[in-house]
């Protein structure tokens, strides 16, 4: 069953106004399911009037529920009674919680991570393993933990982070085995730590290493593709100061560092002293002296790590993803600032960010695709089996964001104009889900229903609008979904079918793809 356009239009528009747009674990999931309340509460009223967002060419204003906004933005999104928590913990502390997940019981998440076959094991081993079992893994478990995690700010840290230091999983045969070696060994560990510990490890990285062709950087004939993307994407970006004779003296420190192909060393990082160039090199107006090897390269990345411009623009690129398509100038100083005075510490920028004013009065942001898909499953509680088939992994590719398939190494856009001529698939995706046509998922509607004590049409739209917007639905709203549904009651097979379209419509509305 598919969602036209002109149906979308007809029916859709009442619930926002429209924007102008040129191997997974079993025991992980169901824990997570665990999780739904007991009892939710449906909004009766419309709320007060909250904040509203700026105003934006083109783009809708809404009115803003800080609390929902955080969980929008600095996350995937709210579950069924999550908001209801966090409102009660308060937003500062439910930050400062999100920002040390280490504190978090997220047993559900953990399962999902430590239940991965490939996941575990060591490199030397791993790069024996089928690629495409490690396309599947990798996919799987990002897009699950995603999705069940309580930690939700570091799971959109390491998307952030995988797109900063973005590897194009097709670039090579081997590249899925060794994409999971750097999920695990960079992207992981130091997603929510310091910049310049995250800069060391992915400067170790094979995958890196091999996407960025830094493994034919030998004396004799050197490769500047890793140097200048190290340069002018993962540091100092392409306004950040540098020249392209700095570009050929970082190539030429960065000789040698490669990745073993053969030996108990096989698929890991190390360096070869026989084509790495010791002569004297100057970069940014420092001498480096000849005569040294890896550490150099410790020198290179600590002088990058503290420059004035790597600040700017990873403090552009965190207001940009989390606050504004343009970001405002002065919360980027202000997040440039807290880099500088905490040696690139990750918490620091992101404290400033989601406590700042501009964060809680920003322009509505559209959802990338992948988060999209998973707000929607995490607003209902999906069940969500990865197992079934390709089914799930076909969607991302036609909504237009498969995981780690973004082939230049700028990652993916962070910019609403990138993604807004392809919202049919969205809207076909929500009425797909909601109608079980999508295999290895399931809509828990009866589950939901109960939980709301909703058993009229109009109490099960106003359950769903809390659940989906936040809000109940306004007069109109409600006249005219209800008119769709056609029945006071929601008993039969053909009443919940209608009750399906109208969840489908809310989910592919505006509001709740605009946050």
């Amino acid at each position: 069953m598919n969602l036209t356009r002109r149906n979308f239009l007809r029916l859709g528009g009442l619930t926002a106004v429209a924007a102008g747009t040129a191997g997974c674990s079993v025991v992980g999931r169901e824990l997570a399911q665990y999780e739904l309340p007991e009892t939710l509460l449906a909004p009766t009223a419309v709320p007060g009037t909250p904040p509203l967002t700026q105003s934006a060419p083109d783009l809708p204003t809404l009115a803003v529920n800080p609390v929902r906004r955080l969980l929008n933005r600095a996350g995937y999104g709210p579950t069924p009674g999550e908001v209801a928590r966090v409102e009660q913990l308060g937003l500062a502390a439910y930050l400062e919680e999100q920002l040390n997940p280490e504190t978090i019981d997220d047993l559900a998440g953990d399962l999902i991570a430590r239940h991965q076959t490939l996941y575990q094991m060591d490199a030397s081993v791993l790069v024996e393993q089928e690629p495409q079992d490690g396309t599947v893994e990798l996919i799987g478990s990002t897009f699950m933990q995603a999705i069940y995690s309580k930690r939700q700010l570091y799971e959109a840290m390491v998307e952030f982070w995988s797109d900063h230091f973005n590897i194009y999983l097709r670039k090579d045969d081997v590249m899925p085995l060794a994409k999971i070696v750097d999920d695990r060994a960079v992207i992981r560990p130091y997603a929510l730590t310091n910049f310049r510990d995250l800069l060391g490890a992915s400067a170790q990285s094979p995958a890196m290493l091999l996407y960025l062709d830094n493994i034919s950087n030998e004396k004799s004939h050197p490769n500047e593709n890793y140097a200048r993307e190290l340069l002018e994407l993962h540091t100092l970006g392409v306004n950040g100061g540098y020249t392209q004779r700095d570009v050929q003296e970082v190539a030429r420190v960065l000789t040698g560092w490669t990745v073993a192909r053969h030996g108990r060393l096989r698929g890991q990082f190390i360096f070869d002293e026989d084509v790495h160039d010791f002569g004297e090199k100057q970069i940014l107006g420092r001498i480096f002296p000849a005569g040294r090897g890896e550490a150099e390269v410790a020198e290179l990345l600590d002088l990058l790590a503290s420059h004035p411009s790597t600040a700017t623009f990873l403090a552009t690129k965190l207001v940009r993803r989390f606050v504004a398509d343009e970001p405002p100038a002065d919360l980027v100083a202000q997040v440039a600032a807290a880099y500088r005075q905490g040696h690139g510490d990750i918490k620091a920028m992101l404290r400033v960010i989601f406590m700042s004013d501009d964060f809680a009065t920003a322009p509505p942001k559209l959802k990338r695709p992948h988060t999209y898909m998973v707000s929607v499953l995490r607003a209902l509680r999906v069940d969500f089996r990865l197992g079934r088939g390709r089914a799930i992994t076909d969607w991302m590719q036609t909504l237009g964001q498969p995981l780690f398939q973004w082939p230049p190494p700028d990652g993916y856009p962070d910019v609403s104009s990138a993604w807004v001529a392809n919202l049919l698939p969205r809207w076909n995706f929500a009425v797909a889900l909601l109608h079980g046509d999508i295999a290895g998922t399931t809509v828990p509607l009866d589950d939901l229903l109960a939980a709301g004590e909703a058993e009229t049409a109009e109490s099960a739209l106003q359950l769903f609008a809390g659940l989906v917007y936040g809000r109940a639905l306004r007069p109109d709203e409600l006249d005219l979904f209800t008119r769709h549904i056609g029945s006071q009651t929601i008993q039969t097979g053909e009443d919940q079918l209608r009750l399906r379209d109208g969840i489908a419509l809310m989910l592919a509305s505006p509001e709740f793809q605009w946050v």
